[in-house]
């Protein structure tokens, strides 16, 4: 009954999709593009759009540039720059620390998805190494906005 308990608790209904993908042991290349994919039924409950980062506390930087790809079911696509800032200016990091891994949770987006059907967006890292060391993996999360 505790398990079942512990279970139900830790399921939030909020969320309509996220997946996490893990970037290669020695770095986030530049050439690989995580994708997402998910469909939209509701054209009228506004969601937000939250990017998933974690990195290792070895992560050279304070900040983070991607290029965001979104294609929506009525054709639209367009891509926008994004900068997150992982660390304060005094070298504290933001988010949520667990020992060496740090993970971030950004919103980029809250609103009405339009349309309905099959949405796509692409993030690829937009720093000038090719190599982005101490990413451990990348994610988008979709979830139902908290109306206020």
């Amino acid at each position: 009954m505790l398990v079942l308990a512990l279970n139900l608790a830790s399921c939030d209904s909020s969320v309509v999709y996220e997946e996490n993908l893990t970037v290669s042991e020695d770095g986030w290349h530049a050439d690989d593009i995580k994708t997402f994919e998910f469909d939209v039924k509701d054209t009228i409950s506004p969601l937000n759009l939250w990017i998933n980062f974690r990195t290792s506390t070895d992560y050279p930087y304070s900040n983070l540039f991607v290029f965001l790809h979104s294609e929506y079911p009525d054709g639209y696509e367009g891509k926008d720059t994004l900068q997150f800032l992982l660390a304060k200016p005094n070298g504290e990091w933001e988010g949520e620390s667990t020992g060496t891994v740090v993970e971030n949770k950004f919103l980029v987006s809250r609103g009405v998805f339009k349309h309905s059907g099959k949405y796509v967006f692409k993030l690829e890292h937009a720093m000038r190494d090719e190599i982005l060391p101490e990413i451990i993996d990348v994610g988008l999360r979709v979830e139902l906005a908290e109306l206020n």
